[in-house]
């Protein structure tokens, strides 16, 4: 069956129908086929109108916005859908790390569980401001719903940016703020991170060696005489190690929780990326260890010929050692040791810190650079207020001094 001609007497993209006068014209609009954008047009049509001249008049608005750059299709994609294609797309673009991913991904479900089934033009600014204070009203920490927006407005401003929507719901939103109270007497400001005293580390690091093989208690050591991350101390390889200078170049962390399928990540922001020196206990420490190594290196049948890893995983020698097994580890030797074992391997870092603050000719931003961590770091901050709480107590009796002398 052969198409009904257009009336050559109507103008251009102008139809008529049973008397009345409708205008055509294309759409930009971007389509999700197999999980990935796709650019293209869509046929419209406007209203019907009773003349010609409404329907040109409609015509010269839409060719208006076309020059605009204003004329888009608002797509019927749900929210679900698109989410999967944000995160492909947001992966691509900046290759973030496997653990920002997992966070984007916990987000996203918060999201998800309230506008997953909703058309991605359908989430009103109104709604979307409901949504947040909703969360709170859960008791969801303001650090949770800052997340959760941040993955939000990044997810429809990419939306709006590919034409599939014409407005951001997230844009001017307002997180709301935590209860502010008044502390009771004697009660402290903020959490102090855990960490152990001086004597506490001597005698956790007594008992870890007694315990452990040489390549557990040298990570522990390692831990805390420089501050690593215990991600930064599993992905060292000896090259990064100078014994001439006394040096270790950070420049990467270890990734993945299959030691046998590891793979290596930047570090956990610029600052991370340091050169970190060591003195004799490291030295003589990392000596031992070569030593050891040496010997489990001839008898290892299976020895991961690939990388040159400081500290091997027990099972696969020369393979990383495996982060997730660590702080099970540390608890036995706490345990026996009869410290605390809600410390963490990260308390090793806390205590590197406030091992450095007690120091009086070792100051803040001198500590916060050879931990990798921004000046602006409040945990550095606590540790270091905590420790030095002493002698900031002493500055007024120095005032005294200076104006009497």
């Amino acid at each position: 069956m052969s198409k009904k001609k257009k009336d050559a007497s109507l103008p251009k993209n102008v139809r008529e129908k049973d008397g009345k006068y409708t205008y055509r014209y294309r759409v930009p609009t971007t389509k999700v086929v197999d999980g990935k954008e796709k650019k293209t047009t869509k046929q419209m049509e406007s209203p019907r109108f009773g003349t010609v001249q409404e329907a040109v008049d409609f015509g010269i608005l839409i060719q208006a916005r076309k020059i605009q750059k204003t004329l888009k299709y608002e797509t019927t994609l749900t929210v679900n859908a698109w989410s999967k294609v944000w995160l492909r797309e947001y992966t691509i673009e900046r290759e973030p790390r496997k653990k920002t991913i997992k966070n984007r991904v916990f987000a996203l479900n918060v999201i998800l569980e309230k506008f997953g089934a909703f058309m991605l033009r359908n989430v009103t600014m109104s709604e979307y401001q409901d949504f947040l204070y909703k969360l709170k009203e859960d008791g969801r920490k303001r650090n949770t719903i800052i997340t959760v927006n941040s993955v939000a407005s990044l997810m429809f401003a990419h939306a709006k940016r590919t034409n599939l929507i014409t407005e951001d719901p997230t844009v001017g939103a307002v997180i709301p703020k935590e209860k502010q109270v008044p502390r009771k007497i004697g009660e402290k400001k903020q959490v102090l991170p855990k960490f152990l005293e001086k004597n506490q580390l001597k005698r956790f690091l007594e008992v870890a060696r007694f315990m452990l093989t040489p390549n557990l208690w040298a990570l522990f050591l390692v831990l805390a005489y420089t501050g690593l991350r215990i991600s930064e101390a599993a992905g060292l390889q000896w090259e990064d190690i100078d014994p001439n200078n006394r040096t270790i170049d950070i420049n990467k962390q270890l990734e993945g929780d299959n030691v046998r399928n590891y793979s290596f990540g930047p570090p956990k922001n610029d600052q991370s990326e340091r050169i970190v020196s060591y003195g004799d206990t490291v030295a003589k420490t990392l000596e031992t260890l070569r030593i050891w190594q040496r010997t489990e290196k001839l008898s290892s049948k299976d020895f991961n010929p690939n990388d040159n890893f400081v500290f091997w995983s027990t099972e696969f020698p020369g393979y990383p050692i495996p982060i997730t097994t660590i702080p099970k580890i540390m608890r036995r030797v706490l345990k026996e040791a009869d410290l605390p074992t809600s410390l963490t391997p990260h308390s090793l870092r806390h205590t590197h810190v406030s091992l450095l603050a007690s120091n009086p000719r070792v100051s803040l931003p001198e500590i916060q650079a050879r931990i990798g961590h921004k000046g602006n770091s409040r945990t550095t901050e606590l540790i270091y207020l905590h420790v030095t709480q002493n002698r900031q107590l002493k500055i007024a009796d120095d005032f005294e001094w200076a104006i009497n002398n």
